[in-house]
C-alpha cells in the first residue's frame, strides 16, 4: 500500500541504519552476560558504508562476545545549564 504524496515525508524508515541516523534515533545494544548497555555509533557505521543494513543486525559484546539485544531509542534531548522552569 502506498501513502498519498502529501504524507510520504512523514514516514520515517527506522529499519535501516541510515534512516535511524537521519531521524536522530539511537541504536543501543544490551549484553545479557555483562548486564550493560552501549549506544552504537550510527554516524560511524553510516560513514563506513553500512547505512543500508537493515534491522535486525547481529551485534556482539566487545568484552565477552555474547550476542547483544538491540533497542531503538529516540535521542535524549540535552538540557542547558539552567534546566529549571521559572515559577510564576
Amino acid at each position: 500500500m502506498s501513502l498519498p504524496r502529501a504524507y510520504r515525508h512523514l514516514v520515517t524508515d527506522l529499519g535501516a541504519l541510515a534512516g535511524l541516523h537521519e531521524h536522530h534515533q539511537q541504536l543501543a545494544a544490551y549484553c545479557p552476560r555483562c548486564a550493560r548497555w552501549r549506544v552504537l555509533p550510527l554516524a560511524e557505521l553510516v560513514a563506513a558504508g553500512h547505512g543500508s543494513r537493515r534491522l535486525p543486525i547481529v551485534v556482539r559484546c566487545q568484552d565477552c562476545g555474547e550476542v547483544g539485544r538491540l533497542q531503538v531509542r529516540p535521542r535524549v534531548p540535552t538540557r542547558d545549564a539552567g534546566g529549571w522552569m521559572e515559577q510564576q
